[in-house]
């Protein structure tokens, strides 16, 4: 009887054939990954329904919307940012050009650059604003998802050259640590300012009811991770930059409801949680949801937190200027000096916010200056007159 041959493996060459199938494969879904990660797949991903990072895709066209800024030669600081909660879409970014540049050249330059990402303009008109101005309103985003609409604006006077221009100063109190005592004299000066001040120390809720009770503006200074922490603290209940997103969320939940009512949320301190996107994407997320605009204290070199504001449609401010060496000399001479200084600079303006350190010589001193007469046509007046909020129609 014959033998039976052996069959030779036929399955051998296969193997190789499969392997490089599963590499390409491997390689392909890897590519695809990468290309999900960037901001160009994030796009492409966001055109599906139920797909892609809405927020990150915000964030990527404001990126490119800044782009096309800086390529049309419109500085940064014309930049302002609102949110119009009942419009489609909310953000809204107001941008004031130079009177000698080009509305057509602004336009391109936003379109291409939107186009580079795969967002685009949808749609465009241009009118004639109440003081002279050209403005030039633009959609943008992706189809039937807009992210953004851009206001550009150039030129425009004032009706009537000769009125007088209108000026407002707004007095922001700082600084009153633990001392009851001192906090509820400044409260009860008959003059118009708002205080700021820190939950979770011991004094916090003593404080926050007496500025309630007193019915003063209050800004909730956010206590953030600095630079050398803990031998640099700002106290209870800080923001560090180690903790997950939900635990941040919820602390800084905690802190607004002891706070509240509030007018705004400003650090105190962060130079290290302010460089942190993380971090202050986390913050600025639960700020949006409760409409509360954000004011930047002595902003650190690195900090994020302009440009991540305008992405995340949260009003930003800092302050113009910051009263600390003058009010903690022994006598007044300096703080006069400086505050004659501010008062000059801020007749030229159309609005300015100062910060001034709460202490002993500052309580004699405030009340005397805010009712002595002021420049012509400068008014003091509540903070809320004077800070960028979100707009809500």
């Amino acid at each position: 009887m014959p033998r039976r041959k052996t069959r030779t493996s036929a399955s051998s060459p296969r193997a190789p054939v499969l392997l490089a199938v599963v590499t390409v494969a491997l390689f392909l879904l890897g590519e695809a990954f990468l290309l999900a990660r960037s901001d160009t797949g994030q796009i492409a991903l966001a055109r599906i329904p139920g797909l892609g990072d809405w927020n990150r895709v915000t964030r990527i066209v404001g990126k490119q919307l800044r782009q096309g800024m800086r390529a049309s030669g419109i500085p940064d600081d014309s930049l302002r940012v609102s949110v119009e909660e009942n419009a489609r879409p909310s953000l809204v970014w107001r941008m004031g050009l130079p009177s000698d540049a080009s509305l057509l050249h602004a336009n391109f330059a936003m379109t291409r650059s939107l186009e580079q990402r795969g967002a685009h303009v949808l749609s465009g008109r241009e009118s004639m604003g109440p003081l002279g101005e050209s403005i030039v309103t633009l959609v943008v985003g992706l189809p039937g998802r807009p992210t953004h609409r851009v206001l550009l604006v150039r030129g425009g006077m004032p009706a009537g050259e000769d009125s007088p221009r209108v000026s407002r100063l707004a007095v922001v109190l700082y600084g009153f640590g633990d001392d009851e005592a001192l906090a509820s004299q400044f409260l009860a000066l008959p003059v118009p300012f708002a205080v700021a001040l820190p939950p979770g120390a011991k004094s916090s809720a003593p404080l926050f009811k007496a500025a309630h009770d007193r019915r003063r503006e209050v800004v909730l200074q956010l206590p953030l991770e600095p630079i050398n922490y803990p031998q640099v603290n700002p106290g209870p209940g800080t923001v560090l930059v180690t903790m997950r997103p939900a635990q941040i969320t919820s602390l800084v939940r905690h802190h607004l409801e002891q706070g509240r009512p509030v007018i705004a949320v400003s650090n105190h301190m962060g130079s290290l949680a302010t460089q942190d996107v993380t971090v202050m994407t986390t913050v600025f997320r639960e700020l949006h949801r409760q409409s509360l605009p954000f004011v930047h204290v002595s902003p650190a070199a690195g900090a994020v937190c302009k440009d991540l504001a305008a992405d995340l449609g949260v009003a930003y401010n800092e302050p113009d200027e910051i009263v600390e060496t003058e009010a903690r000399q022994s006598d007044a001479k300096a703080l006069g000096k400086r505050w004659s200084a501010i008062l000059h600079d801020a007749s030229s303006r159309e609005k300015t916010v100062v910060w001034v350190r709460a202490t002993p010589l500052t309580l004699r001193w405030l009340a005397p200056a805010l009712e002595a007469k002021l420049p012509p046509g400068l008014h003091v007046v509540p903070l809320s007159f004077v800070l960028n909020r979100p707009m809500v129609l």
